[in-house]
């Protein structure tokens, strides 16, 4: 039974802040849940999405190290199952760029079947799923060959791939079809679906302590704040938002039907935080409770992904080109990073155990 401690976002006088067109998604950490994430070398991998330049971050300086260049509207990202590559989605030439992680030069372009949007890889089946939001399908990318090896079928254009974090199952969300895909990732095969009553924006997944997915945490057209659907039986059980911000403090411009754009579930498993668009922040709320924690103001936040010791959170934002660290026991934010030209969507890129400095490009800029 659904928890009616929730409001529908429609405001007199503010309705039309979710009316206008959709925005794109967010990428989040993968294949890490349960493990001791603390000495793994990982970088903060921040698209921007008016630009062709891809900026890494250490988040243990918090500290641009590298920038990736030449990928004009690039969107999601990626890391290969052994660390030898990032694979980012290029909008305007349809391909998914491989780069390689020592020189961060571009080594291959996969052609894809139209324009894609996010994309998610699996350690578990060493392949990465591109969410193709111009033809109703999912391209399936084998990390050995670097090829397209199949097209999953889905309802409608897909938005975002999210792999859970045990690597066994793609999910795909669709915007206009409003609709949830699973597909195995062990045959490549639809496992379910699920239709919901709006377009269907990031999501997140929380873990089972053996590591097996609990629930998925997704934000919704229209929602001020995300659903709640239960893995094992396929349905919404909750429709939660934050606590409603007085009028005054709503943002007007840049919601495009999505007040709430971007989720991540801290590697730990403590806690959920989304960012709204509506008021300009970011809200947690502590796991697997779903107790609300509190907000942080940043100002249009995008994405956000988290540092493998779960105490930061960094927030593409996009309006002021730079990425925002927060710290989430102080409940601050700790640094501002300029990046490239509207920063949205980012991604904990954490390598394979043993993975040194030396493994992987860190240049000064």
């Amino acid at each position: 039974m659904i928890r009616m401690r929730f409001h529908r976002y429609v405001i007199v006088g503010a309705a039309s802040l979710f009316l206008a067109m959709p925005l794109s998604a967010q990428t989040h950490r993968t294949n890490t849940a349960g493990g001791d994430l603390s000495d793994r070398f990982t970088r903060i991998i921040q698209t921007n999405s008016a630009s062709d330049q891809v900026h890494l971050i250490d988040p243990a300086t918090h500290q641009i190290v590298g920038v990736i260049e030449g990928i004009p509207h690039n969107h999601g990202s990626a890391l290969h199952a052994d660390g030898l590559y990032y694979y980012i989605t290029n909008e305007h030439d349809q391909t998914v760029d491989v780069i390689d992680t020592r020189t961060l030069e571009i080594v291959k372009s996969i052609p894809l079947a139209a324009n894609p949007n996010n994309l998610s890889a699996s350690d578990l089946a060493r392949k990465v799923y591109v969410a193709i939001s111009g033809a109703p399908l999912v391209q399936v990318i084998d990390m050995d060959t670097n090829e397209v090896i199949k097209n999953v079928p889905t309802p409608g254009g897909v938005h975002n791939t999210f792999v859970t974090p045990d690597g066994k199952f793609a999910v795909a969300g669709m915007i206009g079809a409003s609709n949830i895909t699973v597909i195995d990732t062990s045959t490549d095969e639809v496992a379910w679906d699920l239709d919901l009553d709006g377009g269907v924006r990031p999501f997140t997944f929380d873990t089972w302590p053996d590591g097996s997915t609990r629930r998925i945490f997704a934000q919704i057209t229209g929602w001020h704040g995300f659903y709640v659907i239960d893995w094992d039986s396929h349905e919404v059980v909750d429709k939660i938002s934050p606590p409603a911000p007085p009028l005054s403090s709503l943002v007007v411009d840049g919601i495009q039907s999505a007040p709430s754009h971007g989720a991540v579930v801290l590697p730990d498993q403590s806690a959920l935080w989304i960012s709204s668009r509506a008021t300009a922040s970011i809200y947690g709320w502590s796991l697997p409770d779903l107790e609300f924690i509190g907000s942080v103001e940043i100002g249009n936040p995008a994405w956000l992904t988290a540092s493998p010791d779960s105490r930061y959170v960094f927030v593409g934002v996009a309006s002021h080109n730079e990425a925002a660290v927060v710290d989430v026991e102080r409940m601050e934010v700790v640094e501002r990073l300029p990046v490239g030209q509207v920063p949205k969507r980012n991604y904990t890129a954490v390598f394979p155990e043993g993975w040194s400095e030396e493994g992987a490009a860190s240049n000064d800029q």
